[in-house]
């Protein structure tokens, strides 16, 4: 299925949305929502960032599904953020005329399960938001709550394609301690959720380490998948590479892919067309083009992300305004 992440609506991102940090010194959600101002202005862009407008855009671009990253205070039992359980069920009543698949997707746990600013709490070494969230039981334990109640509530809709656990987690040295918390959150989950709601865990961009970790535990009536992001944009090798050689590098993944879905199901969480280096319109369509075919035998791809306030490559939108996805929209 072809699918767009709905990134820096319910959580979000400064480089996504810069004007709602304007005059602020806040860096991430956390810090926006400590004051009056910051809390005004998450409340209009939840209600303004995402319109129904925008759903039928995405229908007649031939997008299958959704993928909605949320944080784990979107129900508002913690004082310390701005709630939006009431624009989520907007979303997933309305998205049920557009004939739109949503897989939900915990993008910020409790504790913050890494170290970026899309945790929520981004950086903060505080006690409330510490980052050793994969030694604190306790902060697991609410995340898998969190999950339990956002299935239940929405266990009546059939185009909740799946559940995301975690987005991006910190992986301990040998995956062990993460791939524990995945077979505790599935079994907790598959007690509530809807028969054949998908159960999609994240790679934490170590693959090696769980792939396969849900094997002895996953039922049928739970299908099981792992999420893969692809970028080609972070790192010193990746800066170093020639169009080309990104190019190939992809041809590499499609195969690698192949090899992961030995052991389950895959899913690509995310994925864009932003490269480290300047190319030309049609060296980015071709770029969209091959990761569209790299990516053939997944579940469901989804593009990072749907708008940002900038044009450019990360700018779903902005592609398809330039015709930059001719090769994407192909069948």
């Amino acid at each position: 299925m072809k699918g767009v992440n709905l990134g820096g609506w319910l959580v979000v991102e400064k480089w996504i949305s810069p004007s709602l940090f304007e005059g602020t010194t806040a860096t991430n959600e956390f810090e926006l929502a400590r004051s009056k101002q910051g809390r005004e202005r998450l409340k209009n862009h939840h209600q303004t960032f995402i319109a129904e407008s925008d759903l039928k855009w995405f229908k007649d671009q031939g997008v299958e599904i959704l993928r909605i990253p949320f944080g784990y205070w979107i129900l508002g039992d913690d004082a310390r953020y701005e709630p939006a359980i009431d624009r989520l069920d907007w979303l997933v009543r309305t998205s049920l005329a557009y004939d739109l698949k949503l897989l939900l997707d915990l993008h910020a746990a409790p504790g913050a399960q890494n170290r970026a600013a899309h945790s929520g709490s981004g950086n903060l070494v505080l006690n409330e938001h510490s980052t050793k969230w994969l030694n604190d039981k306790t902060a697991q334990d609410r995340t898998i709550e969190v999950l339990e109640t956002v299935a239940l509530r929405y266990k009546d809709y059939p185009h909740i394609w799946g559940l995301e656990v975690l987005n991006e987690p910190t992986v301990d040295r040998l995956g062990l301690k993460l791939a524990r918390f995945y077979r505790r959150a599935y079994r907790r989950l598959t007690n509530v959720a809807r028969p054949g709601t998908h159960f999609i865990f994240s790679d934490g961009f170590a693959p090696l380490k769980l792939t396969g970790c849900l094997w002895f535990v996953k039922k049928r009536q739970f299908p099981v998948a792992m999420d893969c992001h692809i970028y080609q944009v972070f790192g010193h090798k990746n800066k170093r590479r020639s169009f080309p050689q990104h190019v190939a590098k992809v041809k590499w993944t499609k195969w690698f892919l192949r090899f992961l879905r030995l052991q389950q199901p895959l899913i690509v969480g995310e994925w864009s067309a932003m490269l480290p280096l300047r190319v030309s319109s049609e060296q980015t369509k071709q770029y969209i083009h091959v990761q569209h075919r790299a990516f053939d035998g997944t579940l469901a791809h989804f593009y990072w992300t749907y708008k940002t306030e900038a044009s450019g490559r990360w700018n779903f939108r902005d592609m398809a305004d330039k015709n930059h996805l001719t090769g994407y929209n192909e069948t």
